[in-house]
């Protein structure tokens, strides 16, 4: 065994178990221990031999040699370099202080001087600049040092980031040879104490410091904490120089503070990380009880910490729950079919019941690849210096929905889809196709290998991906969608967050009546700010189109906000814009947005005054459609006579002008007449705007009508300045108090096929009469009525009683009147704060685990880092799921990765959660007529009464009405899963394709019609319960049990089925 002094988790049982064996049978077998910093001593006497009632230790055997001598030194031997004091490191504070950063830089000025004495005395033709490794703790501390040594002005010096998250392309700049002149600076973490060795350093620059997985104690999540390093590893960083000429290392604390506080050894993995995946081996090998077995380790977990772990195994379903009440079985319970293959997969088990899950509901094949691509380093591209370009591939691959896990499904299959097509048969095309959509080649390529191992492993339990799938439609392909999202919800429990309430009103004065979903704030600049286009348009040209900047001229203070506006085609729907989101994405940005302007006093002069006028409300009116954008929302025009008698007198003024050619370049939004025609006949001109320009052709957006068509440049003309005075006459109009049902949201991307013809065959081919109900972001919120022979009809009406559509309670801006300002243009110069948007989500964890000071923090490479609340109006919950949640280095945030963002479905939250929790127990009104809330978790222990795992119990308040049919639906469900994920005779093990493929689709139908329920289920206010996060409040003769048949043919379940309470009724 090499490298054993890392002291891994996986490390140190393979070695408990190679010692149980040599104690046992296998006597004579030799094991070498080898590694260049081993603690001899400790290992020595953890494989001693008894002989005559004696325990001898191992033999320890030492190989001396290095390749070229290491000179040391500590901060007592640079007093020449630092003429000022320095303060030394804490023992309980490890921390890099300013001075200490400047320290390093000094050395690295210092070294030009050293090689220069050594060429004097050596007699060299040239100096040699040698290679520089400064070993620093995170990403934090080596963008601060990037930072500072870029202020050295002609020092010609090369510097390299290198940590876990930098691209391949970014890695192999460490290895290559620097330009002659220029000295190599290697800014790393500790991957380069083994991991990566580059053979020219001759200089290490040490701070001694580490971050360490360790468990937070309060929350019983890893945290990454900022740690002293040991002596073993200041060693091994010590070993990276010296490789090709004498080498030197710098250590930056005091000889005394090294001898007495540095750590000898470093804290082993099995007493600090989780133990979930040792407990499964454990299990798995069937050794004996798992806490008698880890007690014999080299270094034994803390009792509770094994304790916790089979807890936490049992929440999972990995281990069986019955007999918690019986003594020492709390903490022991049999491998459940789901534990079988948990342990025999090489992921996180996490991602592992994501797979089995998978096959469950028909999707293996996307869980698959998600459980592939999260076991291994991302393969998108996130350049430090190209961080949105990254962002906006990963946004782009996610398909519109706010998932990380379905992005790299989509992305992984248009690679895989290219390959198969024979479009990349070259790897130059491949190399081209990644860099194009920001993703490493050489790691999807890592992740299709492990997703064909993976394939592999689990068709060994009779768990196929379906080869050459029919392909699937519309609704099909939404809904298997809809059912991966579920999916990676029951795989990731107890893993839940719930979107945070905001101000609807403050939020809609910040923003000055524009749009959330496609403007963002930039804030800090003077008074009086005017405009200035092109220096902001730079700024966020990265991010898309800019329509318009304006800043709010009323708020006379010292600051001023900027309201940035992007364009949205008729064509993108009415979702919140990608470019919002990457905007928003700016200010996570390492270096800030400046703008150079001049002061506010030098254009106070300037100034004009704001101007407002209340919006006028319009009597109802006929209108044509002209183009459907999505259900409810469309473009048309006034249908009166009035208004059609101007249509045709505008017509026919502009083709009787004499018309020119468009004298610019053609360029989106540049408004001009374009010719429609329908069919043969010679087209009239009409005004028009271009959207997009395709080669020869462009697709042009027609003014006053409000359709698109594609038409030749050729054929464009000039707008005359006379025709331009005319107010346009198309219309842009959604219909209010109307949002998509759950059968809409699961069948399409918000609607479904159905849902969108049936509005189209509504809307389209007749007049409709429109009822102003408020002119919100430029667009008409109308309701839309059909007026028949014998009666008129609501078109929202007709879409939910057809199910297509519930009732939505407009947002606060659409029922307060609007006001229109007209903004001013200003020279300032300043640093602005943002971009931001009061809309921004804040999500607040479900589990009792949360303290009311910690907040929750999304990674910034995750789609939901810059996640908006786009309908604040509906106060239902909505859930955000997280893939991995671990504490921050000072324990006030939560840090969440890999995050989903559940569908918008009223009640989902609570039937997700009850769906996948070991544990129910329903809460009731006073009188015992309903539901109220229920409290999912682990349960209780029969014997103390307490919360098994209390810190993972979640405390449900129903917002949305549940019955005992709901329950039972659940629990049939349960049932149904349980079918194909259990052993014995009628175990999936036994089972034939046609026969799993019915378990499969029967899944699937009960999970479709639990969250389309029709009548949807009623709206309710939450009301919690007097005693939450309390078990066993129910009086055992009002609580009626539902028990799983137990006939021997099916053992090892995944689901307990849940106890109804009974109603009075």
């Amino acid at each position: 065994m090499f490298q054993v002094h890392e002291r891994t988790e996986e490390l140190d049982f393979l070695l408990l178990v190679v010692r149980k064996l040599l104690h046992s049978n296998s006597r004579y077998i030799k094991v070498i221990l080898m590694s260049a910093t081993i603690n001899c001593r400790e290992f020595a006497e953890y494989f001693g031999t008894p002989i005559r009632s004696q325990m001898n230790p191992a033999y320890v055997f030492e190989v001396e040699g290095a390749p070229y001598a290491i000179k040391e030194f500590y901060l007592e031997d640079l007093c020449s370099l630092i003429p000022y004091r320095v303060r030394g490191g804490a023992p309980n504070d490890p921390y890099i202080t300013v001075e200490m950063y400047n320290v390093a830089v000094s050395l690295i000025q210092s070294f030009d001087e050293l090689e220069a004495k050594d060429q004097r005395e050596g007699g060299l033709s040239l100096p040699d600049r040698g290679s520089v490794l400064v070993f620093l703790p995170g990403l934090g501390e080596i963008h601060y040092m990037q930072e500072a040594l870029s202020k050295l002005v002609r020092k010609r010096l090369q510097v390299y980031p290198l940590h876990s998250s930098v691209t391949l392309e970014e890695q192999n700049g460490v290895f290559l040879v620097p330009v002659p002149g220029y000295r190599k600076i290697i800014l790393s973490t500790n991957i380069a104490e083994s991991s990566v060795t580059v053979p020219d350093v001759k200089y290490v620059i040490d701070f001694c410091l580490a971050r360490h997985m360790v468990c937070d104690k309060e929350t019983h999540y890893q945290s990454l904490r900022l740690t002293w390093a040991s002596k073993t590893n200041c060693n091994q960083r010590r070993g990276r120089a010296g490789r090709v000429s004498m080498g030197y290392c710098y250590r930056l604390v005091t000889k005394e503070f090294w001898r007495n506080e540095i750590p000898d050894y470093v804290v082993p993995e099995m007493v600090r990380a989780p133990l979930a995946n040792i407990m499964l081996k454990v299990k798995l090998l069937d050794m004996g009880d798992p806490r008698s077995l880890l007690s014999t380790a080299l270094s034994p977990p803390q009792l509770n910490d094994i304790e916790r772990t089979i807890l936490q195994l049992k929440e999972m379903g990995a281990l069986s729950v019955g007999n918690d009440g019986q003594g020492q079985k709390r903490f022991d319970g049999e491998l459940t079919f789901l534990g079988r293959i948990l342990a025999h997969l090489p992921v996180d088990l996490h991602l592992g019941k994501m797979i089995v899950l998978g096959h469950v509901f028909g999707c293996l094949e996307e869980c698959l690849i998600i459980a592939a691509s999260l076991s291994l380093k991302s393969f998108f591209a996130m350049p430090s210096l190209q961080q949105l370009a990254g962002y906006r591939s990963k946004l782009s691959f996610a398909h519109g929905v706010q998932s990380d896990s379905i992005a790299f499904v989509n992305a992984f299959k248009a690679w895989h889809t290219s390959r198969s097509k024979g479009e990349l048969r070259h790897p130059k095309s491949e190399l081209e196709w990644g860099k194009e959509n920001c993703i490493q080649i050489k790691r999807i390529r890592e992740v299709a290998e492990l997703y064909e191992d993976l394939k592999e492993r689990t068709s060994q339990f009779n768990m196929h991906v379906i080869e050459n799938p029919v392909p699937m439609d519309y609704a099909s392909l939404h809904k298997q969608r809809f059912i991966l999202q579920v999916v990676i919800a029951g795989a990731y429990y107890p893993n839940y967050f719930s979107q945070g309430e905001m101000d609807e009103e403050l939020a809609s004065k910040d923003l000055s009546g524009h749009d959330p979903k496609t403007t963002v704030l930039v804030r800090n600049l003077p008074p009086y700010s005017f405009l200035y286009y092109k220096q902001l348009q730079s700024l966020f040209r990265q991010c898309g189109q800019v329509k318009s900047i304006a800043f709010d001229g009323a708020r006379i203070t010292h600051y001023v906000t900027w309201h940035v506006e992007f364009y949205r085609t008729t064509a993108r729907g009415s979702g919140v814009l990608p470019e919002v989101s990457l905007a928003l994405l700016l200010a996570h940005q390492r270096h800030p947005l400046d703008i150079f302007v001049h002061p506010s006093d030098e254009v106070e002069t300037f100034a004009g005054s704001r101007t407002i006028c209340h919006m006028r409300y319009l009597s109802d009116f006929d209108c044509y459609t002209s183009t459907v954008v999505e259900v409810g929302h469309f473009w048309g025009f006034q249908a009166d006579d009035a208004s059609m008698e101007k249509q045709r007198h505008l017509t026919a003024e502009i083709n009787s002008h004499e018309l020119c050619p468009v004298p610019v370049s053609l360029y989106p939004n540049l408004l001009c007449l374009a010719p429609f025609s329908e069919g043969d006949e010679q087209g009239l001109y009409y005004r028009a705007k271009i959207l997009h320009v395709c080669g020869s052709s462009v697709e042009v957006f027609f003014l006053d009508f409000g359709n698109t068509s594609l038409v030749s440049c050729s054929c464009l003309r000039k707008l005359p300045a006379d025709i331009m005075a005319y107010p346009f006459q198309a219309q842009e109009f959604q219909i209010s108090g109307m949002r998509p049902s759950a059968q809409s949201m699961i069948l399409g991307d918000q609607w479904s096929s159905r849902a969108r013809n049936r509005f189209i065959t509504l809307v389209n081919g007749h007049p409709l009469i429109v009822s102003l109900f408020s002119i919100l972001h430029g667009i008409m919120r109308v309701e839309l009525l059909i007026n028949t022979d014998t009666v008129t009809s609501s078109v929202a009406d007709i879409m939910m009683q057809e199910g297509h559509a519930i009732k939505a309670e407009e947002s606060f801006e659409s029922k307060v009147p609007q006001t229109q300002a007209s903004f001013l243009s200003v020279f300032t110069a300043v640093r602005v704060h943002g971009p931001s948007s009061p809309h921004k989500v804040n999500f607040h964890m479900l589990m009792n685990v949360l303290t009311p000071y910690r907040s929750v923090l999304i990674e910034k490479d995750s789609i939901n880092s810059v996640a908006l609340n786009d309908s604040p109006q509906d106060s239902h919950q909505r859930m955000l799921v997280a893939g991995s949640v671990s504490v921050s280095a000072t324990g006030a945030q939560i840090l969440l990765k890999e995050t989903t963002l559940m569908p918008h479905i009223h009640g989902l939250p609570a039937l997700i959660t009850m769906l996948f929790t070991p544990a129910t127990e329903l809460r009731t009104n006073e009188e015992r007529t309903s539901y109220t809330g229920a409290l999912c978790g682990l349960g209780w222990n029969v014997q103390s009464q307490a919360a098994a795992l209390p810190e993972h119990d979640m405390e449900l308040a129903f917002d949305v009405k549940f019955d005992v049919e709901d329950i039972t639906e659940i629990n049939a469900l349960r049932g149904a899963i349980n079918r194909l994920v259990c052993e014995g005779p009628n175990g999936p093990l036994h089972l034939g394709p046609d026969r799993i493929n019915t378990l499969q689709e029967d899944c699937r139908e009960r999970l479709v019609s639990l969250f389309t329920k029709s009548p949807p289920r009623e709206d309710l206010a939450p009301v919690y319960h007097e005693e939450p996060k309390q078990w066993n409040q129910v009086d055992p003769s009002q609580k009626m049990e539902i028990v799983q048949k137990e006939d021997g043919k099916s053992k090892g379940v995944l689901f307990q089925l849940h106890p109804v309470t009974l109603l009075n009724i």
